[in-house]
């Protein structure tokens, strides 16, 4: 029973001290110089009042915005006459002549131009640079 006494009295003492170490000391304020009556060997120029900068406004709100960017995937390949046929989301198929980057693995490896025919979810491109294969990410420039 002593030994828990003692314990506990020594967590009492450890935390008390634990309290007074971890305050920090504000800084002084700086000192105010009184320029209404300036002496014959003080040649400093009259100080102007600071006055504080205001605080930043901050607001909490959360803004989203939708993602705008068109994105397909590459459905077949025609190596031999470079073209490819491309399934986007449903309503969003780019219009004829717009310029897409193919993504492998997150890199560019070519660059296609949609040049129709379109139909439901599917269009067809040409392959302007690189190449492409079977599931291909297509994302607009």
């Amino acid at each position: 029973m002593k030994m828990a006494v003692y314990f506990a009295a020594a967590l009492l003492m450890l935390g008390a001290a634990g309290c007074t170490f971890g305050k920090h000391k504000k800084p002084a304020p700086p000192a105010v110089v009184d320029l209404s009556h300036p002496t014959e060997k003080t040649n400093a120029p009259t100080a102007q009042p600071v006055s504080p900068a205001p605080a930043p406004v901050t607001t909490n709100t959360f803004l989203v915005t939708p993602d705008q960017t068109v994105t397909g995937h590459v459905a077949t390949v025609n190596d031999t006459l470079r073209f490819v046929v491309l399934t986007f989301p449903i309503g969003q198929n780019p219009p004829l002549g717009t310029r897409m980057n193919i993504f492998r693995r997150g890199a560019i490896v070519g660059e296609i131009k949609i040049t129709g025919p379109q139909r439901d979810d599917n269009s067809v491109a040409d392959i302007v640079l690189g190449d492409a294969q079977k599931g291909d990410e297509v994302r607009a420039k």
